[in-house]
């Protein structure tokens, strides 16, 4: 889709394929949230290899990973944050 909607713009193609996989790896970690499953985004991958393991056309681009299970006992679902009026400052 994002190859027709911004035709001649590489820039502005990936930009969309970016949002638009973001967008859906949100609605697929809700979705899974709601079943009791806990989930995790994951970037920073080797796209390259990711795409040669999968057989990937050369225009499809790997933007994200969504590992998606059930937790451990014990498994916090978020990581202890300190708090908001520690680490940042209204002015």
């Amino acid at each position: 889709m994002a190859a027709h909607t911004h035709i001649g713009n590489p820039q502005l193609q990936r930009d969309e394929a970016i949002r638009s996989a973001s967008l859906a790896a949100m609605t697929l970690m809700l979705a899974a949230q709601g079943m009791g499953l806990a989930t995790c985004a994951m970037s920073g991958f080797d796209a390259i290899a990711l795409a040669q393991e999968f057989h990937l056309a050369v225009t499809e681009v790997p933007v994200i990973l969504v590992t998606v299970g059930y937790s451990t006992p014990g498994n916090r679902p978020q990581k202890p944050r300190r708090p908001m009026n520690e680490v940042i400052t209204f002015a």
